[in-house]
């Protein structure tokens, strides 16, 4: 029995339950924990390979209907999707009132963006793209704020010219190739001749992975969405960002990789990257909201993640995707501390100040995320940093990698400017006291001490992913350089 679909149809039918529950505290709570352990399950109920559903198969050679590919690389990342996931809902079971719609839009976006890397077809992955898109501006609007509701408001409206012209790309690609199906449009492309309306459908799709990961020139919109959203809400929403980056950039790349003309539109993927890493870090530098500051790194390492990819050869795939998975954990533990740390009722820098000795542990996780975001070793984000270096070195462009060193050292000062902010600053001893009327939570600190083990533990022992991530990029890449 072929278990694999429930991985994308279990949350979402689960999603339908909690909306039903929305405002019964005393079932949401249980059933949110239970739900929590159960998304930890699921990247394991099904088989390596290839399906195809819904009584279709292949037609006159061509695969039709929907048709999903699972592999050891694909699994890491639902597992870590999920982990994020189930942390994510743990820490929101210490919210004074809990909410069955938050939750049911949560387990929507994880359903989406599962199908997205799933999906082998693109008519689906723009189906599941699109819910993931309602799903996050539904996470922002639940942060109940009127700048919340502005910055929905504004990301849906981009949204619908994004999903537009992303679904017009996908009708350009069919009506030129015959076929939704990726691995059968790529074989189309290599034997034909190029015509006006595949590199319309290739623009139409980039334009559609700009905006739903944030890349320029989309990436002012997408910060402003992790700005506004509650801060652990937040962790979700930039987990579905990266993943669903790497899906679109592996998708371009399997439709149209070593097809000739698709040098120009590569050497656009790189540029924009490196727009998405300056931009990103150089708006960090500038912010003193704390949310801010960590949704502009959040645009930043999108840059990396998707720089890596764009190289297109096996180690620039492995280093894009092995830091999109590093990114998504400490970039969840900061967003988690900055959640223990707004419970404090301050989220502006300049008034913080103090917080070490009342949560000196928390202050400790975090600092660990810090290092981990700005490269620094041993902690995972120094390993796909690394890797990401030496793939720009291999093929010959030493300025990426002399870029991507630079950021990270604004990176670096800026999160250590930071942290000396929240944790170091002196403050008076009226504050002090004020900050230890509150509690910390303790759900919140679990999520952060398993994010950090596994910042630790990825910096020591990155093998643990990249093993995975390997043979897919070894098939998938191409040796090339300037």
């Amino acid at each position: 029995m072929n278990l694999l679909p429930l991985i994308v149809v279990f949350p979402m039918f689960v999603a339908i339950i909690f909306n039903y529950l929305n405002g019964k505290d005393k079932l949401i709570r249980p059933m949110a924990f239970l739900m929590a352990l159960l998304l930890l399950v699921l990247p394991f109920i099904g088989n390596y390979g290839i399906y195809n559903f819904g009584a279709h198969g292949l037609e006159s050679g061509l695969a039709s209907g929907i048709s999903y590919i699972y592999s050891p690389m694909k699994q890491l990342i639902i597992t870590v999707l999920m982990l994020i996931g189930s942390l994510v809902l743990i820490t929101g079971l210490d919210e004074k009132k809990s909410s069955g719609l938050t939750v049911a839009l949560m387990l929507m976006g994880l359903a989406s963006v599962s199908a997205v890397i799933l999906a082998d077809d693109l008519f689906n992955i723009y189906v599941f793209y699109e819910i993931a898109a309602i799903a996050q501006t539904g996470l922002v609007i639940a942060s109940g704020t009127e700048k919340a509701y502005r910055s929905a408001f504004r990301y849906l409206l981009l949204g619908n010219f994004a999903g537009s012209i992303l679904l017009l790309g996908v009708a350009f690609l069919l009506s030129a190739t015959g076929t939704l199906n990726i691995s059968d449009m790529h074989n189309f492309l290599i034997n034909n001749p190029v015509t006006p309306t595949i590199y319309g459908g290739l623009l139409m799709i980039i334009i559609g992975l700009c905006y739903d990961s944030g890349l320029p020139p989309f990436h002012t919109v997408k910060a402003d969405i992790y700005a506004r959203a509650k801060p652990f809400i937040a962790a979700m929403l930039q987990t579905y960002s990266k993943f669903v980056l790497v899906a679109l950039m592996l998708v371009i790349f399997k439709i149209f990789g070593g097809l000739s003309y698709f040098t120009n539109a590569h050497g656009a993927l790189i540029a924009i990257s490196i727009l998405g890493m300056v931009f990103g870090v150089v708006m960090a530098l500038l912010q003193t909201d704390y949310r801010k500051l960590l949704a502009y790194h959040a645009i930043s390492q999108g840059g990396y993640v998707a720089a890596g990819i764009a190289l297109g050869t096996p180690l620039g795939i492995v280093a894009g995707i092995f830091h999109a998975i590093n990114h998504v954990i400490y970039k969840s533990a900061l967003f988690i501390g900055a959640h223990l740390v707004e419970r404090k009722k301050v989220g502006n820098l300049n008034a913080l100040g103090g917080l070490l000795p009342v949560i000196p542990t928390t202050a400790l996780m975090v600092l660990c995320a810090k290092l981990a975001i700005s490269g620094v070793p041993p902690f995972n984000g120094f390993q796909s940093k690394l890797l990401l270096a030496e793939a720009a070195m291999n093929v010959n462009m030493p300025e990426l990698a002399i870029i991507m060193i630079m950021v990270s050292i604004g990176t670096f000062v800026s999160m250590m400017k930071a942290f000396y902010l929240i944790y170091l600053k002196p403050c008076s001893e009226d504050q002090l006291n004020e900050y230890k009327k509150v509690k910390p939570s303790k759900f919140g600190i679990f999520s952060l001490a398993v994010l950090t083990v596994l910042c630790i533990l990825l910096g020591v022992y990155p093998n643990l992913a990249t093993d995975l991530i390997y043979p897919f990029a070894n098939e998938f890449g191409r040796m090339w350089t300037l």
